[in-house]
C-alpha cells in the first residue's frame, strides 16, 4: 500500500541498551490559537478510509476520530453536568473518540477508543482517562484505564475465559492512547528517546490478547518531503510500529497513521500493515444533529450507509 511505502522509507533508529527514559518536556499550555479553534462549540469530525489487519488478512472498512473539548469532574473523570461548579472540582480535556467499522467474512467488527487528555494539564503523556470497546459477533469487551494518584486504575471484562474481569494497578507510564490528543494540542511536547516505557493502545491490546503493561519502546519525530510530520512509536518486544502522520501547522490535524506488526495465528500469521487516509472533514455541534435531515451531514463525510 502507498501509505506502508511511504512508512518503509523512513530512517532506522539505533537502539541502545538504556534505563527507560521519562517525559521532562514543558506543561502543555493553551494559546490563542487553541481556544478559538476548540471552543467556538463545535467537534471536529474527520472521517478515513481504512484498511485492517485482522486473521492475516486486509479488510476495508472506515474509521472516524472525532476531536472536542469538554470540562470534566477531576476526581470522578466523567463530563460534568453542571460545569459552573467549583472550578477547583472541573478540569478541562481534549477528548478522542476514535471508531472503525470492518467487516472479517460475514461478521462485523465495531471498535471505539476515548482518550480524554488535559488541555493545559500536567503530564499530559498521561491520559486523564482511556476507555475502549470492541463489539462482534462472538461478544463483546470493555477496558477503562484511569489516571490516579500514584498508579493508573486499569478495567478489563471480557468475554474469553483467560481474560475474564481484570482489576488492577499499572505504573503511571506514557500512554500510547494519549498521543493523538497531545498531537493536537502540542506535538512539540511528545518525547523523542531511544528508550522509554509506553502503555501500548488499549485496541491494540484487545486484538493482540497482550498483557496490558508499560512496555519498552522508542520515539522520534520525523519529517515527510511533502512538509507533514510524523510521530513514530516502536515497540521492539511487541514487533509493532505506530505512525501518525500531522500537519505541522496548528491545528495539527492528523492525515493519516499506520501500525504495523504481526497478525493472525497459524499459519496465517504474517507482518501486515494497518492504514488509515482522510477522506472528509467537517466541524459540528452533531450531538444536536440527530434528525433524519442531519443526514446529510453523514453524505459530508462520504460515510458508509448502515
Amino acid at each position: 500500500m502507498k501509505l506502508r511505502l511511504l512508512f518503509m522509507v523512513l530512517p532506522a533508529l539505533t537502539w541502545f541498551a538504556c534505563q527507560p527514559a521519562q517525559p521532562t518536556g514543558p506543561i502543555v499550555e493553551k494559546g490563542k490559537d487553541f481556544d478559538s479553534y476548540w471552543h467556538q462549540g463545535k467537534a471536529e469530525i474527520t472521517s478515513y478510509d481504512l484498511f485492517q489487519a485482522r486473521y492475516g488478512e486486509m479488510r476495508e472498512g472506515e474509521a472516524v476520530i472525532v476531536f472536542v473539548t469538554e470540562e470534566h469532574d477531576r476526581e470522578k473523570q466523567v463530563k460534568l453536568d453542571q460545569p459552573g461548579i467549583d472550578p477547583a472540582l472541573k478540569v478541562g480535556v481534549l477528548k478522542m473518540n476514535l471508531t472503525k467499522r470492518f467487516y472479517t467474512g460475514l461478521y462485523p467488527y465495531h471498535m471505539m477508543l476515548s482518550s480524554f487528555v488535559e488541555a493545559g494539564g500536567i503530564a499530559p503523556w498521561q491520559g486523564l482517562k482511556v476507555a475502549a470497546s470492541c463489539m462482534e459477533w462472538c461478544g463483546q469487551t470493555y477496558a477503562q484505564l484511569n489516571r490516579r494518584n500514584d498508579h493508573y486504575q486499569y478495567q478489563l471484562h471480557s468475554y474469553f475465559e483467560k481474560e475474564n474481569q481484570i482489576d488492577k494497578h499499572l505504573n503511571r507510564h506514557m500512554t500510547e492512547d494519549a498521543v493523538w490528543n497531545l498531537i493536537r494540542i502540542n506535538p512539540n511536547a511528545l518525547i523523542q528517546t531511544d528508550s522509554i516505557l509506553i502503555i501500548p493502545s488499549l485496541l491494540f491490546a484487545r486484538l493482540s490478547h497482550i498483557e496490558l503493561k508499560p512496555y519498552r519502546a522508542r520515539t522520534s519525530h520525523l519529517s515527510l518531503d511533502l512538509g507533514n510530520k510524523v510521530y513514530h512509536i516502536e515497540y521492539p518486544s511487541l514487533g509493532r510500529s505506530l505512525y501518525i502522520e500531522y500537519e505541522p501547522e496548528f491545528p495539527h490535524q492528523i492525515v493519516r497513521w499506520s501500525e504495523e506488526y504481526k497478525d493472525g495465528f497459524g499459519e496465517n500469521a504474517k507482518v501486515l500493515t494497518t492504514t488509515a487516509r482522510r477522506k472528509k472533514q467537517i466541524m459540528s455541534d452533531y450531538w444536536n444533529r440527530h434528525g433524519i435531515v442531519d443526514d446529510s451531514l453523514r453524505m459530508e463525510l462520504d460515510l458508509m450507509k448502515l
